[in-house]
């Protein structure tokens, strides 16, 4: 095997290690992600239908001038040809209609549609980096994880608290940006339930990559249990452990950036963490939540990562009692 050969096989290897297991806009799992994808390949057929035209054509004018090169010398040089001229104007013009008119329909077929029984309201707001989910016509807010009714579609406003970021679930919808100052809107809908990941995708910072989502699609009867638990009050600490934690969870160092519902802790700047152990995933959705990761969170941050505003400083005491709090609230 050729030492070219070789490369280039390890170079395919890597790129198809590279895709795999991610998110991707080829693997549709809505009606919107179902069109976006149809006119994907449409595009790429004909682009590829294209290139191969030209090059070949190309190459088998290089073949045959260079055959008539060794046999009579320099060709003969022409200037114009009007037929040919008109054919290389004519067709790009009318592949670039067809293609106006394939974009206007996918457009038109993925046009959010008029809300209806059972649809949600969802306020996104992006951060650095990590993802506010305010549903409003239920009265709570959570982050990082969006919980969406089967059968029914989640009508998101977007805002940025900060940069530009960019919402994007590649198997279920398009990507569309969160710009400060302005307000944008989308809308999500699933083909089947499941846990759908999603990404930040305009960089934003040093932590870009590490901005996820996580668009969960359950059942309208999981949903509904879903928000009841949301919307419960905080557990209550029993413990004089959970108590220490409570405290400084609630009035102390955590409650100038974060929110536990109907404690003194009101702060808008990190997540709200009224049931922050009823996630799957934290620090933006980089890591399962579980005790161990949370343990490491709470002594440095910015080992877990770096970059990101939370700046904590806690004795040895104090993290234990603030994890026995945090595990509380479900």
């Amino acid at each position: 095997m050729s030492w070219l050969r070789r490369v280039m096989i390890s170079l395919a290897g890597l790129a198809l290690a590279g895709c795999a297991g991610a998110p991707s806009m080829l693997r549709p799992a809505s009606s919107v992600s179902t069109r976006e994808a149809w006119l994907f390949w449409v595009v790429l057929a004909m682009a590829a239908v294209v290139f191969v035209l030209v090059e070949g054509l190309i190459v088998l004018i290089v073949a045959r001038d260079r055959r008539r090169g060794d046999e009579a010398g320099e060709p003969t040089q022409v200037h114009g040809h009007t037929r040919l001229e008109i054919i290389w104007t004519v067709v790009p013009l009318l592949l670039v209609i067809l293609l106006f008119g394939l974009t206007i329909g996918t457009m038109r077929a993925v046009a959010a549609p008029e809300p209806r029984e059972g649809d949600i309201n969802v306020r996104v707001v992006g951060h650095r980096w990590w993802w506010e989910f305010e549903y409003p016509d239920y009265g709570f807010t959570t982050a990082n994880e969006l919980h969406l009714p089967l059968g029914n579609a989640a009508h998101l406003t977007l805002e940025s608290a900060d940069v530009i970021h960019s919402f994007w679930v590649p198997q279920l919808a398009g990507k569309t940006d969160l710009i400060p100052g302005a307000i944008n809107s989308m809308w999500l809908s699933a083909d089947a339930p499941g846990t759908y990941e999603g990404q930040c995708a305009e960089f934003c910072g040093l932590q870009h990559a590490g901005m996820r989502i996580h668009v969960i699609v359950e059942s309208r009867e999981a949903f509904e249990a879903w928000v009841r638990t949301q919307q419960a009050p905080p557990a209550e600490a029993v413990t004089a452990l959970e108590r220490l934690g409570e405290e400084t969870v609630t009035s102390g160092v955590c409650s100038s950036c974060h929110t536990v519902r109907d404690t003194h802790a009101q702060g808008k700047l990190g997540p709200d963490l009224t049931h922050l152990a009823s996630r799957a995933t934290m620090a933006g959705g980089m890591y399962p939540l579980s005790e161990s990761y949370l343990r490491r969170w709470l002594s440095n941050t910015q080992e877990m990562k770096p970059g990101n505003l939370m700046a904590l400083h806690l004795k040895a005491d104090d993290l234990e009692a603030v994890l026995a709090y945090l595990k509380l609230l479900k």
